[in-house]
């Protein structure tokens, strides 16, 4: 029986064995490999006339545009809802700095008494010098707050390019609103330094009879500044509700004019020659600047 097996296996030629083998070791040593992923290709058809080809190329052209078109409408209702966004909080921004504006004119009417009451103190200290200080015809105060208008939303949408999406004319008008309001917080900041300046001799002593001749002329001089800021910061926040009548109050002609005994007739004047002379976006930063004086 044997015999007859093995003469079978040596019929089948030798050649079927090796392929035989080749096939089982293969199927032993190769690796399971795992279904490939699905991948998605335009068909691959072969052009065979410029026809063809023509509608390959415009097929592919459409699918382009409509690609970049949903791009592009995605990008635009972005824009659309940053800008909403930018636009309500413009809005807060405004309303905010309103409520700064009558705190920055309660402010600037409660200094204006007192810094003359200050310069009066100090004339009255040039004919009487070493008066003490209960006999003196007010009292020198050199305390005062400040209440900054804010422009952090507006910084924001210029600095992340939110402006570049909002009509032109409505970022002109904010553009001269806010540097409006940054001339009025430099004019106040210009104030306070005065202020700093003119409190110095505290550091010494604040005693007012202690004052020498010198000292006393040096007062008188530094408070006049000082009065000459606050005529400067009224009138930036005059000129500021001026050109944005949403903001008020503001000071009055008669209020300003007060600090340089300038009459409210005459600078009443000066407010319609400016108006005649030049648009509300065009007005000066201030009617007449306190260097002139």
């Amino acid at each position: 029986m044997a015999d007859r097996i093995e003469q079978e296996i040596s019929l089948i030629p030798a050649d079927r064995l090796r392929a035989v083998g080749l096939q089982e070791t293969e199927a032993l040593s190769t690796p399971e490999i795992s279904a490939p992923m699905l991948d998605v290709h335009a068909p691959h058809e072969s052009v065979r006339t410029w026809k063809d080809f023509l509608i390959h190329i415009a097929a592919i052209a459409v699918g382009l545009l409509i690609a970049l078109g949903l791009e592009q409408t995605v990008e635009y209702f972005h824009h659309r809802h940053q800008v909403s966004e930018t636009r309500e909080a413009l809005r807060v921004e405004r309303e905010q700095n309103h409520l700064r504006l009558a705190d920055q004119l309660t402010e600037f009417r409660v200094r204006v008494p007192i810094i003359q009451t200050n310069l009066a103190v100090f004339h009255y200290l040039r004919l009487h010098p070493g008066t003490a200080e209960k006999e003196l015809p007010g009292k020198v105060n050199w305390h005062n707050f400040g209440s900054p208008f804010i422009d952090y939303v507006w910084q924001t949408a210029q600095q992340t390019g939110v402006t570049a999406f909002i009509a032109q004319g409505e970022v002109r008008r904010n553009s001269e609103l806010y540097r409006r309001l940054r001339i009025c917080t430099d004019s106040y900041a210009a104030f306070r330094v005065a202020n700093t300046e003119a409190r110095a001799y505290t550091v010494d002593d604040a005693d007012l009879s202690h004052l020498t001749p010198i000292q006393i002329e040096e007062q008188i001089r530094l408070t006049r500044i000082l009065l000459n800021r606050l005529y400067r910061y009224g009138s930036d926040l005059r000129n500021l509700s001026i050109a944005n009548p949403d903001f008020v109050p503001a000071p009055s002609v008669e209020e300003i004019g007060n600090i340089v005994h300038e009459s409210a007739q005459e600078r009443r004047d000066q407010e319609e020659n400016m108006k005649r002379l030049h648009s509300l976006d065009d007005l000066p930063e201030s009617f007449p600047s306190d260097e002139k004086r």
